[in-house]
């Protein structure tokens, strides 16, 4: 019983830990996988992120909506838009895209 105690406390704390919440700030500039760097500013109620090289916008309107943030991710190549789920977690944000029934799971490093 008393493990079962700990492990859920322990599981409660952790999904605390990972909350999201309406004050995250993701102002910065952020590296990508590939080496790219994004710089993300607040514009008004909501974040933008443009690719420091060639001021293009690859991440539009992320804002707080019903506790979590959410953003359109905009593919350089071709201007794509796809939804996301974003999360901030120490210096990294988890970008999470789906697209149908596939889902990809993109990290930015705060540079």
């Amino acid at each position: 019983m008393n493990k079962f105690v700990l492990t859920l406390l322990f599981s409660l704390f952790s999904l605390m830990a990972y909350a999201q919440k309406s004050t995250d700030n993701f102002s910065g500039k952020w590296q990508t996988d590939k080496g790219e760097i994004i710089e993300i500013t607040k514009n008004g109620s909501s974040f933008i992120g443009k690719a420091a090289k060639n001021k293009k916008v690859v991440l539009e309107n992320l804002h707080f909506d019903n506790g979590k943030w959410t953003a359109t991710m905009i593919k350089p190549k071709d201007g794509e838009k796809i939804d996301a789920i974003v999360t901030l977690v120490g210096d990294k944000i988890n970008i999470l895209i789906k697209k149908g029934i596939m889902s990809k799971t993109i990290v930015w490093i705060k540079s």
